[in-house]
């Protein structure tokens, strides 16, 4: 088997259920977990269904870290980002690489096959500065 990247995804809903969909297809993509505060989001039930680890607090993830090689933060919440960013400071994580909306869009709108960048749920997300 080739190379794996190990992605953990924050936010079941709009942009979070496409992505992990697509994952589940590829084989070089394991999905370590799953973390919405919505545990009855599309994403979460997909998650259990498919016995990929699932939480309701993005900290659990964050504990997981070592483990994670990206983890996608499109919960919408902007608290969560810089969370996570501080968690894995504290544990001295220089591995695990945070991506923002904009960069799940650019995913989502591959995996339609779109010709236009898909509609942003979470405009105001601009990174962690």
């Amino acid at each position: 088997m080739g190379d794996v990247v190990r992605i953990a995804i924050v936010g079941g809903g709009r942009t979070g259920l496409p992505l992990l969909e697509d994952f589940l297809k590829r084989p070089y993509v394991e999905v370590i977990g799953v973390a919405d505060k919505d545990a009855s989001s599309p994403g979460a039930k997909l998650a259990r269904e498919k016995g990929i680890f699932f939480t309701e607090n993005a900290d659990v993830l964050a504990a997981k870290a070592s483990l994670i090689d990206v983890i996608i933060e499109v919960s919408g919440d902007p608290k969560v980002k810089p969370a996570l960013k501080d968690a894995f400071q504290a544990q001295g994580n220089r591995h695990t690489i945070i991506l923002q909306d904009v960069v799940a869009r650019l995913f989502v709108s591959i995996i339609q096959n779109s010709q236009e960048l898909v509609e942003s749920f979470h405009p105001e997300d601009e990174g962690i500065g």
